[in-house]
């Protein structure tokens, strides 16, 4: 049975809206969710990807996915699909992180937001620096040697986090984009 998520937040046009990621912490993955589709319905699947759709998410991303099996969260309003969102967990320096990748229904990034962080506080940057993905597409320039700002201290956390982005825009493209015809 799909989750009903209803937040009195501003429409998608305003975002970046704060987040707890400005404050040195994770939102919960139902917050975070909120706060990317407001009003919105969300149904949640698993999804197990073929070995064909790792093999073409792993050559859109540049480098392998870490697992066949991805979260994904499909937002609708009045029927309509709304965005997008992937979770992504992986590995920092030697802890954990969990990011949620939001997509929207033009293949760019429509937030980024972090719901799990095991690395020391310190590691994590200020909303500022998760705002830059926004409006992104699956390109070369999304990424440290691109347009994505390092960050002094965090670099690890920069790195691991625009890695996870790219990974999540790879399998939209496999699951939801149609294939482009030449």
């Amino acid at each position: 049975m799909p989750l009903l998520l209803v937040a009195a937040t501003p429409p998608l046009a305003t975002w970046p809206a704060p987040s707890a990621a400005s404050e040195g912490s994770a939102l919960s993955v139902d917050k975070a969710l909120a706060l990317a589709f407001p009003k919105c319905r969300i149904e949640r699947s698993t999804c197990y990807l073929t070995e064909a759709q790792v093999k073409r998410a792993t050559e859109l991303a540049g480098e392998a996915l870490p697992s066949a099996i991805v979260s994904r969260y499909t937002a609708t309003l009045d029927g309509q699909r709304a965005g997008t969102a992937y979770l992504d967990t992986h590995r920092v320096r030697t802890m954990g992180e969990t990011i949620l990748v939001v997509v929207d229904n033009h293949d760019r990034v429509g937030r980024v937001e972090l719901v799990a962080f095991a690395e020391p506080r310190e590691y994590i940057p200020g909303r500022a620096w998760y705002v830059q993905f926004n409006g992104r597409t699956l390109d070369p320039a999304l990424s440290l040697k691109g347009d994505i700002r390092g960050v002094t201290g965090a670099s690890l956390t920069a790195g691991a986090t625009t890695r996870a982005v790219r990974r999540m825009l790879a399998v939209h493209q496999v699951l939801v984009t149609p294939p482009r015809t030449p």
